[in-house]
């Protein structure tokens, strides 16, 4: 978390009450956190009416996908969700599949860029079933930015409605929402340099969602509980920095990226970069490759002379499964193959990368000798 956040958090300390009470303890914090909400909403361009808060990104995404489908339960929605969609996404798309709705996936190339041509040719059929289409603004493993402006012009030509995971993206990418109009939109403060365990879902008026969960009115009935307005407070302000640092930060995590690129490719046998030919891909992410290593000999070895990275995405870091993103952009490696997820921050220096350089080649030399 950022300094700058900690201390607009600390600030509102003495509004660290339930927002829902009606004394005047509880409007103070009903004031923070519709002051949050609010400024959430200018940084996105849009209607502050429109951003809920939730528990983080996964639950703005179960929100936003099934939600949207179980209000339509009984018309046999459609759902398109890219193949290198985050697990949020898939298994909602999947879980809906099991009500009724009809699940389809978009394929990537080898990039892992969307074909929208396909898309668009699969979305002219049955074009009168209501129909969600969710790609992800930029993907967390491997980090290849979509093309969000021609999915949404595609999906609205066709009368769908487009929900995208901004998570990875919001902060590195320019992201907004009068610029590039999705429906729906799911973020998390903790990308930011903000709180864990808080996330916004942005959905535009007039579009039904179905509540997943129940008892309480907070967020309009769509997100009932207890609200955390110091967490809210929290999330507004790792925005405010991001998208204000966001050119320059996106300039030098650029040149971080290079650098630790070339250093990789250079100094380490059987190395690749996934997704290095795509158009665009987000600045402060390196996807690695390493034939004929185990990934997690050098993902301990590595956390042992304390540097964190992990094997792809961190949500799926221990579960022993493949990727499916690689898997969907046609990488099937022959043999042991290690795939490890470097991913910048606010603080990270050259320095630190060519550290974390140094003892990866030392540790893929030992690994290498071992396994030969």
């Amino acid at each position: 978390m950022r300094r700058e956040v900690w201390a607009a958090m600390e600030a509102e300390l003495e509004h660290c009450f339930n927002p829902a009470s009606s004394h005047a303890f509880g409007r103070g914090a009903h004031r923070c956190l519709e002051l949050a909400r609010g400024k959430i909403a200018d940084l996105l361009e849009c209607d502050r009416n429109g951003v809920y808060f939730t528990g983080g990104g996964t639950q703005s995404d179960n929100l936003a996908i099934l939600g949207f489908l179980r209000a339509r339960r009984d018309r046999r929605p459609r759902v398109f969700v890219s193949a290198i969609e985050h697990k949020a996404c898939l298994d909602s798309a999947d879980r809906a599949g099991d009500v009724g709705a009809r699940v389809s996936r978009i394929p990537v190339d080898a990039a892992g860029c969307v074909d929208v041509d396909w898309l668009e040719s699969a979305l002219a059929e049955d074009a009168e079933a209501p129909t969600l289409v969710s790609v992800m603004w930029a993907n967390n493993e491997v980090g290849t930015v979509q093309p969000m402006d021609r999915v949404v012009q595609v999906a609205h030509s066709a009368g769908a409605i487009v929900h995208t995971d901004a998570v990875q993206a919001l902060g590195k990418v320019p992201v907004r929402i009068d610029e590039t109009p999705v429906d729906m939109l799911s973020a998390t403060a903790h990308k930011l340099g903000g709180p864990v365990g808080i996330g916004i879902l942005y959905c535009r008026k007039g579009i039904d969602l179905e509540p997943l969960s129940f008892g309480g009115g907070q967020e309009r009935s769509m997100w009932p509980g207890t609200q955390n307005p110091l967490w809210a407070t929290g999330f507004a302000t790792a925005l405010r920095l991001a998208v204000e640092e966001q050119e320059d930060e996106a300039a030098r995590w650029t040149g971080l990226r290079d650098h630790l690129e070339r250093r990789l490719l250079t100094e380490i046998p059987g190395a690749r970069i996934h997704a290095a030919d795509a158009e665009r891909r987000l600045p402060q992410l390196v996807s690695l490759g390493i034939e004929g290593c185990d990934p997690g000999a050098i993902l301990v070895s590595l956390d042992l002379e304390g540097i964190a990275i992990s094997g792809g995405s961190a949500c799926a870091s221990g579960s022993g499964a493949g990727s499916s993103v690689l898997d969907a952009m046609g990488i099937a490696p022959d043999g042991p193959y290690a795939t490890l997820r470097f991913s910048f921050g606010h603080e990270t220096t050259r320095d630190v990368l060519d550290r974390a350089v140094d003892a990866l080649v030392r540790i893929t030399d030992r690994v290498l000798a071992i396994s030969a």
